[in-house]
């Protein structure tokens, strides 16, 4: 077992991009599911429109940076052409792409939800109206995106066999 791994330092970027990427990611999802949690306990405007803004300027751009740098990294270590990947590469690929979809789909869900309150004239002070299933809907799929996005965070640092 090698206690500690010196890192070529043409590999130092490509893992940093892929890093800052992950913990934006994990950040504004964080974010995206308590404002979307907040809307759905007590239906605020406010908290539904913070939840869209953060899937759409945070958790799609940081998938983006996240995956590229996670692409690269693994293209400069080599673990592109292998048969085999380690098990936490496999962990990897496995909560990219699927939970884009759903994130997709929370940002599609929560951004229908503040234009029908926009439409239908709604704002905060309109007594607690009860949350669209919308964004029921998107706060459970940032919920599950979340959980999976800790497990794979864990996958990364932990890197099991």
């Amino acid at each position: 077992m090698d206690l500690a791994v010196i890192r070529p330092d043409e590999q130092n970027l490509a893992l940093f991009v892929h890093v800052l990427g992950a913990l934006a990611l994990v950040g504004a999802t964080v974010y995206a599911t308590t404002s979307l949690a907040a809307a759905w306990r007590g239906g605020s405007l406010t908290a539904t429109r913070a939840g869209y803004r953060a899937l759409l300027v945070g958790v799609i751009p940081a998938w983006f940076v996240m995956r590229i740098g996670a692409q690269w990294i693994a293209d400069k270590e080599g673990l592109v052409d292998l048969d085999d990947p380690p098990a936490w590469v496999d962990i990897g690929y496995i909560t990219a792409e699927p939970f884009l979809l759903l994130v997709i789909i929370a940002t599609v869900l929560a951004g229908l939800a503040v234009r029908r309150a926009g439409r239908d004239g709604r704002t905060d002070h309109a007594g607690g109206d009860a949350p669209s299933v919308g964004v029921r809907v998107a706060a459970g799929l940032t919920g599950v995106t979340l959980l999976a996005y800790l497990v794979a965070l864990w996958a990364m640092t932990t890197k099991p066999e």
